[in-house]
């Protein structure tokens, strides 16, 4: 690929300038800048809850004079200097913007990517974004600058570069967040109007039960920051019910829509309301079946409950429960989540704690009070509760909780009991 040629590279980068390089093309506007060819697609975005999309992504799409596509990596990477660089940015951005104009009249934003360190430098060649805006009426609030926070380790510099477009009206959206440099201390800082979570994401999520139990602690530490969640890379109907299960306000793939020169003419995606009611019948399946399962442990666990309230004692009244696989151990707390005794273990090896966690094995007179199981049954004494799956700090499996508060000859105990489940 040869590099982009134009005249003066240090002149001034008017919009006017820039704007020599489009012509119409179909019925659309393309770039033609020596050899190479730019045009616009566009990828719709869309919101879950409101079942439509809100706004599509611009995708430059380079080939060379003869049809021949070409990576948009490549077209900047052949840059040769700072000016072109600012060059292929500018005339990548006024495409866009040109060709969004002719095709929304309403609300929906326009993502747009940009690299900050083009915003940084770009100064020196005028002033450009505010009039490319105003010549095609599109408001600053319908913007949303995508930036790549991990091309630059300069705080401030990072700082600049968002406060520019912030204080124009623009939105701010994070991109490909969760790999490479991300970094959750620069998230708290820069405090983005949207994070997109990159497609890796999604993909883990889909083929690693591991993945989807942290993406939603991932998504909700996200949203308590003060900022939407978007995952991009949606290809599947999997993928998108993950994204749904999860609170993810946007998706973005192409199990929704694939990039395309013209946007689609209905904003509604009727694929949505159908993932609303497969999740609502999936979610029910999966507790009837996990009902199921947990039947033989919930009953024998309960009617210990009952022999020790009655005054049996626990380790005698918890044997059938603890004779059942995957049980991993039984404990009782008192009205202050303080654990009395020892643990109670079954005498299958099964039970045997992992060596390297050897120091978290004495468990008596630790407090579990903090724990979601424990408050669960105090809410609802009498009631077997059941806890979501979660790393136990004794032994250091993967397991859930089953716990029940009762009355005892010795005051409020809450019995508990650890089963493990598949990683």
């Amino acid at each position: 690929m040869m590099p982009l040629q134009f005249s003066q590279p240090d002149q001034q980068l008017t919009l006017d300038y820039i704007e020599s390089f489009i012509a119409p093309d179909e019925n659309r506007y393309a770039a033609f800048c020596d050899t190479i060819q730019l045009r616009s697609h566009f990828q719709p975005i869309y919101s879950l809850a409101h079942q439509r999309m809100v706004g599509c992504e611009a995708l430059i799409r380079p080939s060379m004079s003869d049809g021949l596509p070409v990576l948009p990596l490549l077209l900047f990477s052949e840059a040769s200097s700072l000016a072109q660089s600012v060059f292929i940015d500018r005339i990548c951005r006024t495409l866009h913007v040109r060709n969004f104009s002719r095709q929304i009249s309403d609300e929906t934003w326009l993502f747009l990517n940009i690299n900050p360190l083009t915003t940084i430098h770009g100064k020196q060649f005028g002033s450009f974004f505010s009039e490319l805006l105003q010549r095609y009426q599109i408001p600053a609030h319908r913007i949303v600058v995508e930036i790549l926070e991990g091309q630059i380790n300069d705080e401030s510099q990072l700082a600049e570069s968002i406060n520019y477009y912030r204080d124009m009206g623009c939105l701010i959206a994070i991109d490909d967040f969760g790999v490479g440099h991300s970094n959750f201390n620069r998230l708290w800082r820069l405090t983005p109007h949207i994070v997109k979570l990159d497609k890796t994401l999604i993909d883990q999520a889909a083929a690693s039960s591991r993945v989807r139990r942290i993406l939603p602690g991932l998504v909700s530490l996200i949203h308590q920051a003060g900022s939407l969640v978007l995952i991009e890379g949606v290809e599947t109907e999997q993928q998108a019910l993950i994204a749904l299960q999860f609170d993810i306000d946007f998706v973005q793939g192409f199990f929704f829509a694939r990039p395309e020169t013209q946007l689609p003419e209905s904003k509604f995606h009727p694929v949505i309301g159908e993932l609303f009611a497969k999740l609502k019948h999936d979610s029910q399946l999966e507790a009837d079946t996990s009902q199921v399962r947990l039947t033989p442990y919930t009953n024998s666990f309960f009617e210990a409950a009952i022999l020790i309230r009655s005054g049996e004692k626990p380790l005698q009244a918890l044997q059938p429960f603890l004779a059942q696989l995957w049980v991993k151990r039984c404990y009782l707390l008192d009205e202050l989540g303080r654990q009395v005794g020892q643990n109670f273990l079954p005498d299958s090896s099964y039970a045997q704690t992992d060596p390297r966690f050897v120091p978290l094995d004495d468990a008596s007179d630790a407090i579990w009070a903090r724990r979601h199981y424990y408050q669960q049954a105090l809410a609802e004494p009498g009631r077997v509760q059941v806890s979501k799956p979660y790393l136990s700090i004794t032994g250091g499996a993967l397991c859930i909780t089953l716990s029940i508060a009762i009355g005892t000859s010795e005051g409020l105990r809450v019995l508990c009991g650890d089963i493990a489940t598949p990683d």
